[in-house]
């Protein structure tokens, strides 16, 4: 991968490394990373493999004034005199020219934030473990506090922040998912230190575990009701028809053909185990697991010569 690395510090020699250049810089080594992996995989060696990938990406000083003029560059966009530029350039490109930096007072809220819950995490998990003895209720339940405190911070605040791809998440569901995981964190190490401690009185662990199975439901609800964020430019980059999107007809079946082979497999799960054994029946279950596998293959990437209706 030497060559690769090489042969794009030369490809960016004379070019101003701003900002932009910068980051469409380190998008492209990835995508070269990844093609010249692809190459090699063909049966190229290593150096053809790098001098080929570079080669296909093109003029880079075209994808730096495309960047830095902030148009992102349209799919299977031509390059410079005709040749067809690659995928994985334009979205690099796309990328770089999307890029969002994170802010600096975030950067170091999350660490300090961090450094934080581990500290209070790991006492405890040495309390657990009986390197140090327990330290009371008091302080168990302060220290678990602690933890999820800055556990919930963390989330919430790193859902908060606008990312390349990610618009912010709203302030309400935000601090939701801050607070269920604080709960989350907080309850599971109370309920740990608890169980490990004979001071400690009952009601802590089942109060630490109420924590968990509350923050727990919080996530199930914020994570199903969850909307998209994704910004417009990653979800057009992203996007790929599959069989699905084009044929309607072939959705449905899929859904027939899959409530058919998960009621036949319980059926013939639970027919084995009354009559058979239990401790054979769950090969009803992989065996519908197996088919519905070679099923969704089938119907997403089947036959190319199968037209579609």
């Amino acid at each position: 991968m030497t060559t690769v690395h090489r042969l794009l510090d030369e490809a960016f020699a004379g070019i101003p490394l701003t900002p932009e250049a910068a980051d469409l810089k380190e998008e492209i080594r990835a995508g070269l990373l990844d093609r010249v992996a692809e190459l090699e995989a063909g049966g190229l060696g290593p150096d053809e493999a790098a001098h080929r990938a570079v080669a296909e990406l093109g003029d880079v000083h075209a994808l730096i004034a495309e960047v830095s003029d902030g148009a992102a560059p349209p799919a299977d966009s031509p390059a410079p005199g005709g040749a067809h530029r690659p995928h994985w350039a334009d979205a690099a490109a796309l990328r770089a020219a999307h890029r969002v930096r994170p802010r600096p007072a975030y950067v170091i809220g999350v660490t300090l934030a961090g450094v934080v819950a581990a500290a209070a995490v790991a006492t405890l998990a040495l309390v657990v473990v009986g390197a140090l003895d327990s330290p009371g209720v008091a302080a168990t339940v302060l220290l678990a506090g602690v933890g999820g405190l800055a556990a919930g911070w963390i989330v919430g605040a790193t859902l908060r922040q606008e990312t390349t791809s990610n618009h912010p998440m709203p302030i309400r569901r935000a601090v939701g998912y801050g607070v269920a995981g604080g709960l989350v964190v907080a309850g599971a190490a109370l309920a740990a230190t608890a169980a490990t401690s004979g001071d400690t009185a009952t009601g802590w662990l089942l109060t630490g575990l109420a924590l968990v199975v509350l923050g727990g439901l919080g996530l199930t609800w914020l994570g199903v009701t969850q909307t998209n964020r994704r910004k417009a430019w990653a979800r057009s980059a992203g996007h790929g028809d599959t069989r699905f999107d084009t044929d309607p007809a072939a959705a449905a079946r899929f859904g027939i053909y899959t409530a058919v082979i998960w009621v036949t497999a319980f059926a013939l799960f639970t027919v084995l185990g009354f009559a058979w054994s239990w401790a054979w029946s769950w090969i009803a279950l992989v065996a519908g697991w197996a088919v519905m596998m070679l099923l969704l293959a089938h119907m997403l990437f089947g036959s190319r010569d199968t037209p579609q209706r």
